[in-house]
């Protein structure tokens, strides 16, 4: 959660090479704030604070001497991280957001009808969130520039009450994803 100052902010993290780049690249305050978070977010999982960085596409990187991947989400309540030795993706939406609405410009008639085959609203907005979450992870795993949401990766249907996981596809490659719902919010990570 997104509670802390920016002031707070920068006496956590408690680095100021990291925190004047910081400064240098976004003017924008709620960015500079994002961008505290995620290092401190980071922090414990590294060891240390290391500065993230952004290849060409805008995935993050860290520089390390291992092989270590990250992924990092932003919600308007919230700030996800991600670190693995593999590839993986992680994505943070609010449920209340507009996905049911849209759902038929990214899902496939496959995931259309399972949305369409929920009875209640509230279903349909968390199926329609949990695709979108979901096919934004996988894109941030695959890291492959144009890949489609509504036609190259797919969310094979799954009970939302009684699992945590699922499998996916991306452009015929399987990966497994896990979600989780708390408060008004929905993470999935993909690997």
């Amino acid at each position: 959660q997104i509670d802390e100052t920016t002031e707070d902010l920068k006496r956590m993290l408690n680095n100021s090479a990291i925190i004047e780049k910081i400064e240098e690249r976004y003017g924008n305050e709620k960015r500079r704030r994002e961008q505290l978070i995620s290092h401190l977010l980071l922090m414990p999982l590294l060891g240390e604070a290391k500065e993230i960085k952004h290849f060409p596409n805008g995935a993050p990187t860290i520089e390390s001497g291992e092989d270590i991947h990250i992924s990092i989400s932003h919600s308007r309540k919230s700030i996800a991280v991600a670190i693995s030795t593999k590839p993986i993706g992680i994505d943070i939406e609010e449920i209340e957001r507009n996905q049911y609405k849209l759902h038929k410009k990214f899902t496939t008639p496959k995931e259309q009808e399972w949305i369409n085959n929920c009875a209640q609203s509230s279903q349909k907005q968390l199926i329609s969130t949990i695709i979108w979450s979901a096919k934004e992870a996988i894109y941030k795993l695959a890291n492959t520039n144009g890949l489609l949401f509504e036609s190259e990766i797919e969310i094979t249907p799954f009970d939302t009450n009684s699992e945590t996981h699922f499998i996916a596809r991306y452009r015929n490659t399987p990966c497994k994803c896990n979600f989780l719902i708390f408060g008004e919010e929905v993470l999935v990570f993909s690997c």
